[in-house]
């Protein structure tokens, strides 16, 4: 009793159709290649079968290795090494990745090595205008002729709204409590609580001593809490596209058209 692979003779029929085969079997006949032979009408490399590229008969090959009761769904480098001694097929490595990232058993019996997640810790819901803010920096603007470089986006989490406030990257923390006292403080009075990333600026012993005097409570997000600060992130990527809008349709530095863009802005 002699048992056979099916897929191997469909390997073998598939190379007689494959245009790359009948290529490499034209050049062996001519004697152009050493690592290419032919062996009763097979095409191999370098004792290897040759696959040809077809995407159907690859998955066909790789459901064989991979589901096949003796493997037992195996990762991908050892599907690798079982294969590569008997088979060439070009991106083998990758298709095999590919293969075993995308199969449901795998996904579901892999197992969880990260600590499982604690509560969720929701931010604190405004109940008065302006008493929780978020702030971000938006950094890298070309320099206007006032030398402005940056942004300050400070955004009200309740009612969205926002202040674009124009300012240089050398602002130290004492200047931007100038700024926040005379643009913010002045207009909406002080917030009970700031949310922002862990900026030099924002981390300053300066810049956490002159909130806790005014009493306010710094709310820094983390690497483990990154969303803590997405509304300031959304508001920055939509000034980003208001900005390019009127960079396309108006001449002049943008910091002249920033209370604009601040209106259109909290208007909708």
């Amino acid at each position: 009793m002699q048992t056979t692979s099916s897929i191997v003779d469909r390997i073998k029929k598939r190379q007689q159709d494959d245009p790359k085969s009948v290529k490499l079997v034209k050049k062996v006949e001519e004697g152009s290649t050493k690592d290419y032979s032919v062996k009763d009408g097979v095409l191999w490399f370098r004792n290897r079968l040759c696959v040809p590229n077809n995407p159907k008969l690859k998955k066909e090959l790789l459901k064989e290795s991979h589901v096949f009761a003796l493997t037992t769904h195996p990762g991908s480098t050892k599907m690798c090494q079982d294969l590569k001694p008997y088979y060439w097929l070009t991106g083998m490595k990758r298709d095999m990745e590919n293969y075993v990232a995308r199969c449901l058993t795998c996904q579901r019996v892999k197992t969880e090595h990260q600590r499982p997640g604690g509560l969720l810790q929701p931010l604190p819901i405004s109940v008065w205008k302006w008493d929780h803010i978020t702030m971000d920096f938006v950094v890298g603007m070309t320099r206007t002729q006032k030398h402005h470089d940056a942004i300050w986006v400070i955004v009200h989490r309740l009612t969205k709204s926002s202040h674009f406030l124009a300012m240089k990257t050398v602002f130290n923390a004492e200047q931007l409590a100038d700024l926040y006292i005379k643009e913010i403080v002045r207009l909406h009075r002080i917030p009970l609580s700031i949310v922002s990333d862990q900026d030099t600026k924002f981390s300053s012993k300066f810049w956490q001593s002159f909130q806790s005097v005014m009493g306010t409570e710094l709310c820094l997000s983390t690497s483990f809490h990154p969303q803590t600060d997405g509304q300031s992130e959304r508001t920055i990527q939509t000034l980003k596209d208001m900005l390019r809008a009127c960079a396309l349709e108006y001449i002049g530095n943008w910091d002249r058209n920033l209370p604009l863009v601040e209106f259109a802005y909290n208007i909708t």
